[in-house]
């Protein structure tokens, strides 16, 4: 017998789910159950569970229930699992491809790099990516809670296998964006020096950064892939999921690895990921055998069956993940089912609305983030993630306290406003600072279709920053009396 929805839905995954004892949300400000009270502009950060979402969870929930009357727990959930890793597939339109799930983006990063065990990773700046990616992908424990209910040891390794790690910086020290080319450069000559050495190199092409970067550039990646084929795998972290089905096609046409989540830009609950793997990589990997801590993080029915590398995995369950994924399905299958060029109207709008509203304001600053530059300019080529500084009357700068406490703030008014995390985004005037993110997700966008103003939404949220950000040393003040919300770093 399963435990009661609420209780499935904050099962397998880490002490991200755990909720807050004063205010019953996650560390990311989010109920578990809809909140109809929220306005949700931070699906940089993760997204809230809509009320379609929480009705497809909780049909699935009364259907385990009366399955496993009968069945085993792991006859449901590979029968189950395997259901998802098909649906998901097909969304994506490129059926030649395997599925592993897992609970959270870093959990897929940590899973690929056991699978491959590349002597050397080449990825972005950790400032710009999830804080637990840089361990994950070095065979460490990022947490001390692990999905599958396992106490871990932070920090341990999960074996002997310690790559080297080689990190990507995209802006400078004062939070501006570096010359592409420059970076690119520095990645080809990182990974050439360690494939020349006779290393496995994986590289991991983050789509999108947590500021909206795009890094290294596909083309770049691509070549040294066609250069190396036979040491360099491609990790495409698009675990924000601001792609379209076409650009998640060409990535896997291109024979890159995709890590996907339906808990950012898709608009589902956090805590449901999972990783495409095109069919040449598939065969070449497909044997190998994993170390019995990746059970920690993964059970056997998270992979297709026919693949030696699960088998050796324990038959655990994890409903939580299988209930996350469906709520985060309906979202997505609303999406893909609107006209593209409608899709492309609505971000366009907003996003001129947005940038215009905070070039407007002395108190508000945009960090600059580069084009997206895709194969194929579809709407996942504009600016779904606007970062921005916040400014003093006197023009310096919100230290980090401040912008968290502003963040935090934010969700106290009337109405609630959701928005990503503050993100270190380097110094000012010798100041560490931190930048807002209004983000915009696939509800919006859905919602935005059906008539409502996904463009009012944003410039509300826009103004209601600037009016407390006009409070100065207040909002902090008025925050920690209410000791209402954790403020996460």
């Amino acid at each position: 017998m399963l435990p009661a929805l609420q209780d499935v839905l904050l099962s397998g995954g880490d002490d991200r789910l755990v909720l807050d004892a004063r205010s019953g949300r996650s560390r990311y400000g989010c109920l578990p159950c809809p909140d109809a009270g929220l306005v949700a502009l931070g699906s940089s950060t993760a997204s809230a569970i809509s009320v379609a979402g929480h009705a497809a969870a909780r049909t699935l929930h009364a259907h385990y229930t009366a399955r496993l009357r009968d069945q085993s727990p792991q006859t449901v959930y590979a029968s189950e699992a395997e259901r998802l890793r098909t649906e998901l597939i097909a969304l994506c339109g490129w059926p030649d491809t395997g599925a592993v799930l897992a609970a959270s983006g870093t959990d897929l990063h940590l899973l690929a790099g056991q699978w491959l065990k590349p002597d050397c990773v080449v990825m972005i700046a950790a400032a710009e990516t999830g804080s637990g990616l840089p361990a994950a992908l070095r065979g460490n424990h990022y947490s001390s809670c692990a999905a599958y209910n396992t106490l871990v040891p932070v920090g341990a390794p999960l074996d002997t296998w310690q790559p080297a790690l080689v990190m990507l910086q995209p802006r400078h020290v004062d939070g501006s964006v570096r010359n592409p080319e420059q970076v690119d450069g520095e990645c080809m000559a990182a990974v050439t020096q360690a494939a020349a050495a006779g290393q496995r190199v994986l590289l991991v092409l983050t789509d999108q950064s947590k500021t909206g970067l795009l890094v290294p550039g596909r083309a770049t990646v691509l070549a040294l892939q066609q250069r190396w084929p036979e040491q360099v795998t491609v990790l495409v972290d698009a675990c924000q999921f601001r792609l379209s089905a076409a650009s998640v096609r060409d990535y896997l046409a291109c024979g890159f690895l995709v890590a996907l989540t339906g808990s950012k830009f898709a608009g589902g609950p956090t805590f449901c990921g999972v990783l495409l793997v095109p069919a040449r990589l598939a065969t070449r990997h497909r044997d190998a055998v994993l170390d019995p801590a990746v059970g920690a993080y993964s059970c056997a029915a998270d992979w297709p069956a026919t693949w030696r590398c699960g088998q050796s995995l324990p038959m655990s369950t994890n409903f939580g993940l299988l209930l996350r994924w469906q709520a985060a399905l309906v979202e997505l299958q609303r999406f893909h089912a609107l006209p593209q060029a409608q899709v492309s109207t609505l971000l366009t709008t907003c996003g001129q609305a947005v940038h215009a509203r905070i070039a407007a304001d002395p108190l508000l600053e945009a960090l600059p983030v580069a084009p997206l530059c895709r194969a194929n300019a579809g709407w996942d080529s504009l600016q779904t993630i606007f970062p921005f500084l916040l400014r003093h009357a006197d023009g310096s700068y919100f230290p980090a306290a401040q912008t968290r406490a502003l963040h935090q703030a934010l969700m106290h008014g009337e109405p609630r406003y959701q928005l990503g995390q503050p993100v270190a985004c380097g110094e000012r005037a010798g100041m560490p600072v931190m930048a807002l993110r209004l983000c915009i997700s696939a509800p919006m966008v859905i919602a935005g279709a059906a008539g409502a103003s996904m463009t009012g939404d944003a410039l509300a949220a826009l103004d209601q920053i600037a009016a407390l950000g006009r409070t100065g040393k207040a909002v902090e003040g008025s925050l920690q009396a209410r000791h209402q919300l954790p403020i996460q770093s």
